[in-house]
């Protein structure tokens, strides 16, 4: 798993433990009508505003951001390319068909084919230069579906507060009523500020980080396989390619 991620929501287990513990956390706190007032209103303004093949990679991207993001670091494939220059040296391009098909998510294993497939250097810069942009456009639009959550689930929150603020004033008979009453309803707005600032907004961030991430990598192994695509040495296509890692 990401340690980065992890060590976030270890410190926040932490921290709610430790709070609880001093008696921060009290049963005033609880509110079932605020929740569903900021967790169902965030679902069903995302609903009516973002596409269904979004929603479902947004959903999907919470499984990917939790695993180790080592296998699209960039140095971590500088070796796998120059052994792949190296192959091409000695058997030619098609060496390119021996390509790690899960190296990159699959991303050098297609280099390769369209390097085998088209053998136009101008060509082949030109499909995988739209792949990568294609993917991080989408990786964009699901990270935006986190931000537009964070955006909107402190509104419901204040909704839920304005909500039972009304029911306060409806009572103000009963002072005794009052206190309580209001505590209830200013817990919707802190469910709304918590759930868009320890989950929403870290989730949009690390979808964006792991975009610029993938990207770098895929641009790297673009312009290894270009390298290799002039014949190039594989000592000048690892030094082209540690440049992407400073």
């Amino acid at each position: 798993m990401d340690v980065a991620t992890v060590s976030g929501i270890v410190l926040l287990a932490a921290l709610a433990a430790g709070g609880a513990y001093a008696g921060q956390f009290t049963a005033a706190l609880i509110n079932l009508h605020g929740v569903l007032i900021v967790l169902g209103g965030t679902a069903v303004a995302m609903l009516i505003n973002s596409p269904a093949a979004y929603l479902r990679k947004a959903a999907l991207e919470i499984r990917s951001i939790l695993a180790p993001e080592d296998g699209m670091r960039p140095e971590k494939m500088i070796g796998p390319m120059v052994e792949l220059a190296e192959q091409c040296r000695q058997r030619g391009l098609a060496a390119l068909k021996d390509a790690d098909p899960a190296a990159a998510g699959g991303f050098l294993a297609r280099a390769a084919a369209a390097a085998l497939e088209y053998n136009d250097y101008k060509f082949v810069k030109q499909v995988l230069e739209e792949e990568i942009n294609q993917a991080l456009d989408e990786k964009n639009e699901v990270a935006n579906v986190y931000r537009t959550m964070g955006v909107m689930a402190p509104m419901f929150g204040l909704l839920g507060t304005l909500i039972g603020i009304i029911g306060v004033l409806k009572d103000l008979a009963s002072p005794e009523n009052v206190g309580p009453a209001m505590a209830m309803a200013i817990t919707s707005a802190f469910y709304g500020i918590v759930f868009s600032n320890l989950v929403c907004v870290p989730v949009a961030g690390k979808i964006r980080a792991r975009g610029i991430m993938e990207t770098h990598t895929r641009s790297m192994i673009m312009e290894g396989i270009l390298e290799i695509m002039k014949g190039s040495l594989p000592m000048v296509v690892e030094r082209r390619l540690q440049s992407f890692c400073r």
